[in-house]
Protein backbone atom coordinates (compact mmCIF):
# COMPACT_ATOMS: atom_id res chain seq x y z
CA UNK A 1 0.00 0.00 0.00
CA UNK A 2 1.33 3.78 -1.24
CA UNK A 3 1.11 6.54 1.26
CA UNK A 4 0.77 9.96 0.74
CA UNK A 5 0.97 12.91 3.78
CA UNK A 6 -0.69 15.50 2.75
CA UNK A 7 -0.77 18.97 4.87
CA UNK A 8 2.25 19.95 7.29
CA UNK A 9 2.40 21.88 10.53
CA UNK A 10 0.67 19.14 12.66
CA UNK A 11 -2.38 19.59 10.28
CA UNK A 12 -2.03 16.34 8.25
CA UNK A 13 -3.84 13.67 6.94
CA UNK A 14 -2.83 10.16 5.27
CA UNK A 15 -3.86 9.25 1.86
CA UNK A 16 -3.68 5.47 0.95
CA UNK A 17 -3.39 4.18 -2.15
CA UNK A 18 -4.04 0.28 -2.88
CA UNK A 19 -5.42 -1.91 -5.74
CA UNK A 20 -8.23 -3.25 -3.99
CA UNK A 21 -10.27 -2.36 -0.63
CA UNK A 22 -8.35 -4.66 1.31
CA UNK A 23 -6.77 -2.80 4.18
CA UNK A 24 -9.57 0.11 4.49
CA UNK A 25 -10.15 -2.09 7.67
CA UNK A 26 -6.71 -1.17 8.76
CA UNK A 27 -6.57 1.97 8.00
CA UNK A 28 -9.97 2.21 9.97
CA UNK A 29 -8.10 0.68 13.13
CA UNK A 30 -5.43 3.09 12.72
CA UNK A 31 -7.81 6.28 13.45
CA UNK A 32 -9.38 4.07 16.27
CA UNK A 33 -12.62 3.57 14.56
CA UNK A 34 -14.17 0.37 15.48
CA UNK A 35 -17.58 -1.54 16.29
CA UNK A 36 -18.40 1.20 18.57
CA UNK A 37 -18.08 4.07 15.73
CA UNK A 38 -21.59 5.15 14.55
CA UNK A 39 -20.88 5.12 10.82
CA UNK A 40 -22.79 6.69 7.76
CA UNK A 41 -21.63 6.00 4.52
CA UNK A 42 -23.29 8.67 2.02
CA UNK A 43 -23.05 7.57 -1.93
CA UNK A 44 -24.81 8.38 -5.25
CA UNK A 45 -27.49 6.08 -7.23
CA UNK A 46 -24.70 5.01 -9.58
CA UNK A 47 -22.39 3.25 -7.08
CA UNK A 48 -25.07 2.13 -4.89
CA UNK A 49 -26.41 0.27 -7.69
CA UNK A 50 -23.42 -0.77 -8.71
CA UNK A 51 -22.23 -2.19 -5.57
CA UNK A 52 -25.28 -3.28 -3.52
CA UNK A 53 -25.16 -6.57 -3.54
CA UNK A 54 -21.27 -6.89 -3.11
CA UNK A 55 -21.34 -4.28 -0.65
CA UNK A 56 -19.00 -6.41 1.64
CA UNK A 57 -16.15 -5.17 -0.30
CA UNK A 58 -16.22 -2.35 1.96
CA UNK A 59 -14.20 -5.07 4.22
CA UNK A 60 -15.21 -2.92 7.44
CA UNK A 61 -17.29 -5.81 9.27
CA UNK A 62 -19.09 -2.28 11.53
CA UNK A 63 -22.66 -1.63 11.19
CA UNK A 64 -23.41 1.41 8.67
CA UNK A 65 -26.16 2.66 7.53
CA UNK A 66 -26.11 4.65 3.58
CA UNK A 67 -28.04 7.02 2.28
CA UNK A 68 -27.67 7.80 -1.88
CA UNK A 69 -29.17 10.56 -4.12
CA UNK A 70 -28.92 11.05 -7.62
CA UNK A 71 -25.42 10.77 -9.78
CA UNK A 72 -23.87 13.84 -11.63
CA UNK A 73 -23.52 17.69 -11.12
CA UNK A 74 -27.26 18.28 -11.01
CA UNK A 75 -27.44 16.65 -7.55
CA UNK A 76 -24.72 19.22 -6.13
CA UNK A 77 -26.78 21.60 -4.66
CA UNK A 78 -28.53 22.81 -1.42
CA UNK A 79 -31.36 20.62 -1.70
CA UNK A 80 -29.18 17.31 -1.66
CA UNK A 81 -27.11 18.93 1.25
CA UNK A 82 -30.69 19.53 2.76
CA UNK A 83 -31.46 15.93 2.35
CA UNK A 84 -28.41 14.34 3.75
CA UNK A 85 -28.71 16.62 6.88
CA UNK A 86 -32.57 14.89 6.99
CA UNK A 87 -30.74 11.99 7.07
CA UNK A 88 -27.93 12.39 9.71
CA UNK A 89 -30.71 14.07 11.82
CA UNK A 90 -33.03 11.52 11.93
CA UNK A 91 -30.43 8.66 12.34
CA UNK A 92 -28.99 10.45 15.84
CA UNK A 93 -25.84 11.59 13.87
CA UNK A 94 -23.75 12.55 17.08
CA UNK A 95 -19.89 14.56 16.52
CA UNK A 96 -18.65 10.70 17.58
CA UNK A 97 -19.98 9.80 14.51
CA UNK A 98 -18.45 9.37 11.19
CA UNK A 99 -19.21 9.55 7.47
CA UNK A 100 -17.84 8.06 4.88
CA UNK A 101 -17.94 9.43 1.31
CA UNK A 102 -18.29 7.45 -1.36
CA UNK A 103 -18.34 8.26 -5.02
CA UNK A 104 -16.44 10.87 -7.32
CA UNK A 105 -15.87 14.41 -6.92
CA UNK A 106 -19.96 15.45 -6.68
CA UNK A 107 -20.15 12.88 -3.90
CA UNK A 108 -16.80 14.40 -1.92
CA UNK A 109 -17.39 17.74 -1.84
CA UNK A 110 -20.93 17.87 -0.86
CA UNK A 111 -20.22 15.14 1.82
CA UNK A 112 -17.22 17.51 2.67
CA UNK A 113 -19.56 20.08 3.16
CA UNK A 114 -21.95 18.53 5.19
CA UNK A 115 -19.69 17.27 7.18
CA UNK A 116 -17.48 21.05 7.96
CA UNK A 117 -20.95 21.83 9.09
CA UNK A 118 -23.14 19.50 10.58
CA UNK A 119 -22.81 19.98 14.45
CA UNK A 120 -20.17 22.44 13.66
CA UNK A 121 -17.85 19.54 12.49
CA UNK A 122 -17.67 16.16 12.34
CA UNK A 123 -15.40 13.20 11.18
CA UNK A 124 -15.67 11.99 7.40
CA UNK A 125 -13.31 9.17 5.60
CA UNK A 126 -13.15 10.55 1.60
CA UNK A 127 -13.28 7.09 -0.59
CA UNK A 128 -12.76 8.30 -4.14
CA UNK A 129 -14.35 5.90 -6.76
CA UNK A 130 -13.42 8.02 -10.42
CA UNK A 131 -9.85 8.88 -11.83
CA UNK A 132 -10.82 12.98 -11.46
CA UNK A 133 -11.30 12.18 -8.06
CA UNK A 134 -8.74 10.39 -7.18
CA UNK A 135 -6.34 12.30 -9.19
CA UNK A 136 -7.23 15.73 -7.69
CA UNK A 137 -10.98 16.68 -5.74
CA UNK A 138 -10.15 13.95 -3.20
CA UNK A 139 -7.10 16.44 -1.33
CA UNK A 140 -7.03 20.09 -0.85
CA UNK A 141 -10.22 20.49 2.16
CA UNK A 142 -11.99 22.33 -0.79
CA UNK A 143 -15.46 21.40 -0.05
CA UNK A 144 -19.21 23.34 -1.51
CA UNK A 145 -21.95 22.95 -3.19
CA UNK A 146 -23.55 24.90 -6.46
CA UNK A 147 -25.88 27.59 -6.07
CA UNK A 148 -27.76 29.95 -8.29
CA UNK A 149 -26.28 28.77 -11.19
CA UNK A 150 -22.41 29.36 -9.88
CA UNK A 151 -20.08 26.55 -9.35
CA UNK A 152 -18.74 25.79 -5.83
CA UNK A 153 -19.90 29.33 -4.31
CA UNK A 154 -21.03 27.95 -1.12
CA UNK A 155 -18.46 26.01 0.81
CA UNK A 156 -15.63 25.77 2.95
CA UNK A 157 -11.89 24.39 3.64
CA UNK A 158 -12.48 20.91 5.81
CA UNK A 159 -10.21 18.08 6.05
CA UNK A 160 -11.37 14.39 6.11
CA UNK A 161 -9.62 11.80 8.24
CA UNK A 162 -8.19 10.18 5.85
CA UNK A 163 -8.26 9.11 1.70
CA UNK A 164 -8.20 5.85 0.80
CA UNK A 165 -7.83 5.24 -3.00
CA UNK A 166 -8.37 1.66 -4.60
CA UNK A 167 -7.43 1.82 -8.06
CA UNK A 168 -10.10 -1.62 -8.49
CA UNK A 169 -13.05 0.87 -8.94
CA UNK A 170 -11.17 2.87 -12.14
CA UNK A 171 -12.08 -0.74 -13.65
CA UNK A 172 -15.59 -0.54 -13.30
CA UNK A 173 -15.72 3.00 -15.35
CA UNK A 174 -16.67 3.83 -18.96
CA UNK A 175 -14.18 5.73 -21.31
CA UNK A 176 -16.00 9.09 -20.67
CA UNK A 177 -15.42 8.41 -16.99
CA UNK A 178 -11.50 8.03 -17.95
CA UNK A 179 -11.63 11.03 -20.16
CA UNK A 180 -12.99 12.93 -17.33
CA UNK A 181 -9.93 12.58 -15.41
CA UNK A 182 -7.37 13.17 -17.87
CA UNK A 183 -8.27 16.98 -18.03
CA UNK A 184 -7.04 17.82 -14.42
CA UNK A 185 -4.16 15.47 -15.50
CA UNK A 186 -3.11 17.17 -18.11
CA UNK A 187 -3.93 20.18 -15.75
CA UNK A 188 -0.92 18.73 -13.85
CA UNK A 189 1.32 18.04 -16.23
CA UNK A 190 1.47 22.07 -17.73
CA UNK A 191 1.64 23.59 -14.00
CA UNK A 192 4.78 20.93 -13.22
CA UNK A 193 7.66 20.24 -14.94
CA UNK A 194 6.03 18.94 -17.93
CA UNK A 195 7.32 15.22 -17.14
CA UNK A 196 3.97 13.90 -16.69
CA UNK A 197 2.62 15.69 -20.03
CA UNK A 198 5.52 13.40 -21.82
CA UNK A 199 4.56 10.19 -19.37
CA UNK A 200 0.84 10.89 -20.93
CA UNK A 201 2.50 11.10 -24.74
CA UNK A 202 4.28 8.19 -24.20
CA UNK A 203 1.43 5.55 -22.45
CA UNK A 204 -1.84 6.80 -24.03
CA UNK A 205 -3.07 3.21 -24.89
CA UNK A 206 -1.85 1.31 -21.79
CA UNK A 207 -3.71 4.49 -20.00
CA UNK A 208 -6.88 3.51 -21.72
CA UNK A 209 -6.97 -0.17 -21.37
CA UNK A 210 -6.47 1.31 -17.14
CA UNK A 211 -2.74 -0.62 -16.83
CA UNK A 212 -2.22 -1.03 -13.13
CA UNK A 213 1.41 0.33 -12.87
CA UNK A 214 0.48 3.46 -15.18
CA UNK A 215 -2.64 4.19 -13.12
CA UNK A 216 -0.65 4.09 -9.66
CA UNK A 217 2.00 6.38 -11.44
CA UNK A 218 -0.97 8.96 -12.46
CA UNK A 219 -2.71 9.18 -9.38
CA UNK A 220 0.80 9.60 -7.45
CA UNK A 221 2.01 11.95 -9.18
CA UNK A 222 -0.48 14.13 -9.69
CA UNK A 223 -1.37 14.13 -5.93
CA UNK A 224 1.99 14.69 -4.89
CA UNK A 225 2.14 17.87 -7.36
CA UNK A 226 -0.98 19.33 -5.69
CA UNK A 227 0.05 18.69 -1.93
CA UNK A 228 3.15 20.68 -3.14
CA UNK A 229 1.27 23.40 -4.01
CA UNK A 230 -1.48 23.47 -1.28
CA UNK A 231 0.94 23.15 1.70
CA UNK A 232 2.19 26.93 0.47
CA UNK A 233 -1.57 27.92 0.01
CA UNK A 234 -3.76 26.05 1.90
CA UNK A 235 -6.94 28.68 1.78
CA UNK A 236 -6.16 29.22 -1.76
CA UNK A 237 -5.03 33.18 -1.50
CA UNK A 238 -2.10 33.27 -4.23
CA UNK A 239 -0.29 30.48 -5.16
CA UNK A 240 -2.79 27.53 -5.04
CA UNK A 241 -5.06 29.70 -7.87
CA UNK A 242 -2.49 27.41 -10.06
CA UNK A 243 -4.65 24.77 -9.31
CA UNK A 244 -7.55 26.69 -11.22
CA UNK A 245 -5.39 26.54 -14.78
CA UNK A 246 -8.17 25.82 -17.47
CA UNK A 247 -11.23 26.39 -14.26
CA UNK A 248 -12.66 29.83 -15.75
CA UNK A 249 -13.54 28.47 -19.05
CA UNK A 250 -14.38 25.30 -17.88
CA UNK A 251 -17.25 26.46 -15.39
CA UNK A 252 -18.91 28.58 -18.47
CA UNK A 253 -18.44 25.37 -20.22
CA UNK A 254 -20.60 23.32 -17.82
CA UNK A 255 -22.91 26.25 -17.01
CA UNK A 256 -24.10 26.79 -20.89
CA UNK A 257 -24.14 22.73 -21.89
CA UNK A 258 -26.53 22.36 -18.72
CA UNK A 259 -23.85 19.93 -17.41
CA UNK A 260 -23.80 17.94 -20.01
CA UNK A 261 -19.96 18.14 -21.05
CA UNK A 262 -18.72 16.72 -17.48
CA UNK A 263 -15.73 18.85 -15.19
CA UNK A 264 -12.66 17.06 -16.34
CA UNK A 265 -13.80 17.54 -19.84
CA UNK A 266 -14.73 20.91 -19.57
CA UNK A 267 -11.28 21.82 -18.03
CA UNK A 268 -9.26 19.68 -21.33
CA UNK A 269 -11.43 22.66 -23.55
CA UNK A 270 -10.63 25.27 -21.08
CA UNK A 271 -7.08 24.11 -21.36
CA UNK A 272 -7.00 24.96 -24.80
CA UNK A 273 -8.57 28.47 -24.32
CA UNK A 274 -6.58 29.65 -21.63
CA UNK A 275 -2.95 28.20 -23.69
CA UNK A 276 -4.62 30.51 -26.75
CA UNK A 277 -4.93 33.48 -24.21
CA UNK A 278 -1.29 32.58 -22.90
CA UNK A 279 -0.10 33.42 -26.57
CA UNK A 280 -2.18 36.52 -26.89
CA UNK A 281 -0.95 38.36 -23.39
CA UNK A 282 1.82 36.65 -22.25
CA UNK A 283 3.87 35.42 -25.29
CA UNK A 284 3.60 31.50 -25.25
CA UNK A 285 5.40 29.39 -28.01
CA UNK A 286 2.21 28.60 -30.20
CA UNK A 287 3.91 24.71 -31.12
CA UNK A 288 2.57 23.93 -27.46
CA UNK A 289 -1.31 24.27 -28.41
CA UNK A 290 -0.72 22.17 -31.14
CA UNK A 291 1.35 19.55 -28.69
CA UNK A 292 -1.97 19.71 -27.07
CA UNK A 293 -4.30 19.00 -29.61
CA UNK A 294 -1.78 16.03 -30.72
CA UNK A 295 -2.07 14.92 -26.72
CA UNK A 296 -6.15 15.02 -27.30
CA UNK A 297 -6.37 13.29 -30.24
CA UNK A 298 -4.15 10.35 -28.75
CA UNK A 299 -6.90 9.83 -26.01
CA UNK A 300 -10.11 10.92 -27.77
CA UNK A 301 -9.95 13.96 -25.98
CA UNK A 302 -12.41 16.81 -28.01
CA UNK A 303 -10.54 20.15 -29.22
CA UNK A 304 -14.06 21.53 -30.51
CA UNK A 305 -17.62 23.13 -28.01
CA UNK A 306 -20.20 25.07 -29.43
CA UNK A 307 -21.20 27.21 -27.16
CA UNK A 308 -25.02 27.66 -27.46
CA UNK A 309 -25.75 30.92 -25.52
CA UNK A 310 -23.00 33.07 -24.92
CA UNK A 311 -25.20 35.14 -21.93
CA UNK A 312 -25.39 32.27 -19.36
CA UNK A 313 -21.61 31.21 -20.66
CA UNK A 314 -20.04 34.91 -19.68
CA UNK A 315 -22.43 34.62 -16.72
CA UNK A 316 -20.65 31.88 -15.06
CA UNK A 317 -17.37 33.13 -16.04
CA UNK A 318 -17.83 37.10 -14.54
CA UNK A 319 -19.25 35.25 -11.76
CA UNK A 320 -16.55 32.96 -10.95
CA UNK A 321 -15.34 33.58 -7.35
CA UNK A 322 -11.56 33.84 -8.33
CA UNK A 323 -13.23 37.04 -9.79
CA UNK A 324 -12.38 40.30 -7.45
CA UNK A 325 -14.10 43.68 -8.60
CA UNK A 326 -15.79 42.57 -11.66
CA UNK A 327 -12.58 41.34 -12.76
CA UNK A 328 -11.63 38.15 -14.72
CA UNK A 329 -8.43 36.86 -13.38
CA UNK A 330 -7.35 34.10 -15.00
CA UNK A 331 -3.88 31.32 -14.49
CA UNK A 332 -1.94 31.66 -18.10
CA UNK A 333 1.45 30.35 -19.12
CA UNK A 334 4.65 31.59 -19.75
CA UNK A 335 6.12 27.88 -20.39
CA UNK A 336 5.06 24.81 -19.22
CA UNK A 337 5.84 24.65 -15.41
CA UNK A 338 6.13 28.78 -15.40
CA UNK A 339 2.69 30.34 -15.08
CA UNK A 340 0.81 33.89 -13.82
CA UNK A 341 -1.82 33.63 -11.47
CA UNK A 342 -4.20 36.45 -11.33
CA UNK A 343 -4.03 38.01 -14.69
CA UNK A 344 -6.81 40.35 -15.62
CA UNK A 345 -8.25 38.57 -18.77
CA UNK A 346 -11.32 41.24 -20.66
CA UNK A 347 -14.83 39.36 -21.69
CA UNK A 348 -13.21 40.55 -25.79
CA UNK A 349 -10.08 38.68 -25.33
CA UNK A 350 -12.09 35.52 -23.68
CA UNK A 351 -14.33 35.71 -27.05
CA UNK A 352 -11.44 36.07 -29.31
CA UNK A 353 -9.30 33.41 -27.80
CA UNK A 354 -12.71 30.94 -28.00
CA UNK A 355 -12.68 31.92 -31.86
CA UNK A 356 -9.24 30.54 -32.43
CA UNK A 357 -9.41 27.57 -30.64
CA UNK A 358 -12.47 25.77 -29.44
CA UNK A 359 -15.36 27.48 -31.05
CA UNK A 360 -17.51 24.93 -33.51
CA UNK A 361 -17.77 26.36 -37.19
CA UNK A 362 -21.61 26.76 -38.23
Amino acid sequence: MHEIIVGKEGKIYRVYVENTMDRFKIALKDYKISGESKVFVVTDDLIYNTYKNNIEWLKIKIPFKIFYFKNGEQSKNINTVKKVYDFLIENKVDRESILIALGGGVVGDLVGFVASTYMRGIRYINVPTTLLSQVDSCIGGKVAFNYGGIKNIIGSFYDPEFVYISLNFLKTLDRKEILNGLGEIIKYGLISDGKLLSFLNENAVPILNLEHDKLLHIVIECLKIKNRIVVQDVQDLSIRNVLNFGHTIAHGIEVDSKYKIPHGVAVALGILVAIKISEIKLGLDKTLYNKLENLYRKFGLPTRYKVDNYKSFMYAINRDKKNINENINMVLLENIGKYKIKVNVKSEEILEALKLSIIKEE
